[in-house]
Parts: C-alpha cells; structure tokens; sequence
C-alpha cells in the first residue's frame, strides 16, 4: 500500500511538471517506453536497481541515453526518482500516472472480457456503447476467458459489470435452487 501512496505522489508531481510543459500525452508515451525498456531490458533494470552503482553514475548513464530526446522536465524527475532510490516503484508510477492522465483528458480505462476475440467491427460497437454509457472517451482493453460462455464482462477500477452468459446461469440456478416446490 505504501508503494501505491509513493507512486501517486510522484504521479501527481509529474502530471503538474506535465502539464507546465503543455505536453501531457509526449510525458506519458515517453515514460511507458522507459518502464517498457526496465520491463524488457534486464541489464537496464538491473544497472538502475543495483544499489553497487552510484546514483551519480545511473544519473549519468540516464543523461546519456535520453537527454535532449525526452522532455528536459522529465529527464530530471526521472533523475530525482533515481536520487530519491525509487526506480523501482518507476512501473507504479507509470500506472498512476497514466490514471492520472486519463482522467485529465476525460478518458476511461476498461477492461473489456469476451469469450472469443472479438473482430474490429464488434469492439467498435463494444467502445462506441461503452463511450455512450459513461459518458467518456472510453479506453478499452480487451481480453478473452472462454469460461463465460459468452458475452461481455466490464470491468472498470472496482467495479464489475457482468453480463455473461456464465453468471446468467448462476442467477437462474440460484433462483431455480430458492424456488419452493412443495
């Protein structure tokens, strides 16, 4: 929990310094590729999470690779995180960040759950409803579990919205195992 209230905190800052800079979406592209690259580059990760190296020499190296490619505001929040030994909460505050900015720009993240892989034609649809529903530009992320049978299960934060033929079943039956026959 504490690493979530971290996180946030960071977020919140680096939406501010964002926002100054006018460039909200560029901050967002730019740190998903650096979480990208500590997500898939296990030398990359490894050199910023080691505390053997210096936070002068990580400071350096992150100078190096992204100064003058990335937003000067964001290369010395990034060296701040590195100051401050939080690369490693780098992937959570993305996360956060990322809420943040959606919400920002009157977006939703959705988790969308069919039971097939739906084609471009249905999760047009599937958005546009959602888009109507909300009230928002939703973002949707879409997955597949074959166990609902079939249908559309919405998750948004903590909120669920199931409307797969798996949980009709379950109603009913729980309906049907209430009912009194005598």
């Amino acid at each position: 929990m504490q690493e979530t209230t971290v996180a946030r905190s960071y977020a919140e800052a680096l939406l501010e310094l964002a926002l100054a800079d006018d460039a909200v979406e560029v901050y967002a592209e730019e740190l998903g590729q650096m979480v990208h690259l500590l997500e898939t580059q296990e030398d990359f990760r490894l050199f910023l999470d080691t505390p053997r190296v210096e936070p002068a020499d990580k400071k350096q190296v992150l100078r190096e690779v992204f100064e003058g490619k990335i937003p000067d505001r964001l290369l010395r929040f990034l060296l701040v995180v590195v100051d401050k030994r939080r690369q490693r909460v780098l992937p959570e505050i993305c996360r956060e960040f990322t809420e943040l900015v959606n919400e920002h720009l009157g977006r939703l993240q959705v988790d969308v759950t069919t039971a097939t892989e739906p084609g471009a034609a249905l999760k047009a649809d599937i958005k546009k409803r959602l888009d109507s529903y909300f009230g928002k530009d939703v973002l949707p992320r879409f997955r597949t579990n074959p166990r609902i049978i079939g249908g559309v299960v919405v998750r948004v934060g903590d909120r669920v919205m199931d409307g797969s033929i798996r949980h009709r079943l379950q109603t009913l039956r729980r309906s049907l195992l209430k009912t009194d026959v005598g």
